[in-house]
């Protein structure tokens, strides 16, 4: 278990939700820095059996991240971990040379209930699936913390899309052959983007970004008529969710209550997360593919 963390970050979401999550596991938080601080400040911390966790803004993880590799540093990213190829590939080798320190991009949505429900289901029934319909839309998206601010034109695909993509690979769908179809439908400014990807048989709906109400669902759509609707699936805190099964006019409901994922996150052993810094390389250099290939789907349009 992680026993002391340095927090490199100290906006909204680090004090709803990264602090108290360490405080309920009682981790030591040794200091917390924002994203303002001097890289080499951050490494004065005397204690070496550290990990750094960085929740600052997306653009400015690259460059912590690469500084605190060259210092052989563990590090818990938040998503997006790196926003371009180039910057994965200069981290790449440190990240593999580092045998025994933890690298990894924190998706806490993979580390609930409903999810872990979503992926067996999934991979009993993936033949029957035929459509999977993606929704992750948040009213006043550019109205919250440093995505007001960003100059990134591409936050929602960054910020929201890694979900949906991230969800993508995770479930085995071969990512590199994806085919994007059609023209993408983008809102003004990219506040909302659909996107309409094909792999194989399988039909790829995704829908992301700022609506007047929160959506948060995944619905698939089998072969048979069944549609089978994860309510909340991207959702870490402690919530009721529900899994809907809808067959014509007959529809059966269970409800999930769900932990905390930041709280689980925060308990899982250190050897765990170790193991899985290949797996978790793999999965963000793909991500940042397929994210490249919209981005270029929608310049083009």
């Amino acid at each position: 278990m992680i026993k002391n963390i340095v927090l490199i970050g100290n906006g909204s979401h680090a004090k709803k939700r990264i602090i108290p999550s360490l405080n309920q596991k009682k981790i030591k938080i040794d200091r917390i820095f924002s994203s303002k601080d001097s890289l080499k400040e951050i490494l004065k911390v005397k204690n070496k059996k550290l990990f750094y966790y960085i929740c600052t803004p997306p653009q400015t993880h690259f460059k912590i991240v690469n500084f605190l590799l060259l210092k052989k540093q563990n590090i818990i990213v938040e998503k997006p971990a790196i926003l371009k190829i180039d910057q994965l590939k200069i981290i790449k080798n440190k990240i593999l040379k580092n045998k025994k320190n933890i690298f990894i991009e924190n998706l806490m949505y993979k580390h609930s209930k409903i999810f872990l429900k979503f992926k067996n289901y999934w991979k009993k029934n993936k033949k029957k699936i035929i459509k999977i319909e993606i929704n992750f839309l948040i009213p006043n998206f550019f109205k919250i913390g440093f995505r007001s601010k960003s100059e990134d034109r591409f936050i929602i695909l960054h910020d929201i899309g890694i979900y949906p993509v991230s969800l993508l690979n995770i479930l085995g769908i071969n990512i590199l052959k994806i085919k994007i179809k059609n023209k993408l439908f983008t809102k003004k400014n990219l506040k909302k983007i659909h996107i309409h990807l094909k792999s194989q048989k399988l039909e790829i709906k995704i829908n992301i970004g700022e609506n007047a109400k929160y959506h948060n669902n995944i619905i698939l759509n089998q072969s048979n008529g069944l549609k089978i609707h994860f309510d909340k699936i991207f959702s870490g805190t402690k919530t009721n969710k529900k899994i809907i099964f809808t067959n014509n006019k007959e529809k059966q409901s269970s409800l999930i209550k769900d932990d905390d994922c930041f709280v689980k996150f925060f308990g899982l052993n250190a050897n765990y997360l170790l193991s899985l810094k290949k797996d978790n390389l793999k999965l963000l250099e793909e991500n940042i593919l397929l994210i490249n290939r919209i981005k270029s789907k929608i310049k083009s349009n």
